[in-house]
């Protein structure tokens, strides 16, 4: 049986082999920068038997491979809504220059990796953390069936 993917705008029958590696994002209103911040969320499947930090480090790996002039400020071991899950707070040079990035992993029930990503210049990072930080701290797991909660 396929599987089917819904949002409020519409929905789509996918083969239950694919992957579910979506993507939702939002920025701040325009400000006429080259880059406002914003806070995008994807999924992906990490590999067979590979675990959060194993996956972490795979995409620090990719990271520090491809983005230029990239900065690891930390890695560390935190809880998303209360899940265990892994930060990273980085700079790199975007092309319209540097960019600080804050992202957040955590493994789903079902064996996927969430990412949860703010984006901003990293001269008005410090300004919008206050807002993406509101934002991570409002982040909530859905309730279990049955549960009324």
């Amino acid at each position: 049986m396929p599987q089917t993917c819904r949002t409020l705008d519409f929905s789509i029958q996918l083969p239950d082999s694919w992957i579910d590696r979506s993507m939702v994002a939002w920025s701040a209103p325009p400000s006429g920068s080259p880059v406002v911040p914003n806070i995008m969320i994807a999924y992906d499947r990490p590999q067979a038997e590979e675990g959060l930090g194993a996956y972490v480090n795979r995409q620090l790996k990719d990271l520090i491979a491809r983005a230029r002039s990239f900065q690891l400020i930390t890695r560390q071991d935190v809880m998303l809504a209360g899940r265990p899950a892994v930060e990273l707070l980085f700079q790199w040079d975007g092309g319209a220059g540097p960019i600080k990035q804050r992202q957040i992993y955590s493994l789903l029930p079902d064996g996927r990796c969430i990412t949860i990503v703010n984006t901003a210049r990293l001269t008005e990072f410090a300004d919008a953390d206050a807002q993406f930080m509101q934002i991570l701290n409002s982040f909530a797991w859905p309730s279990p069936a049955g549960t009324g909660a």
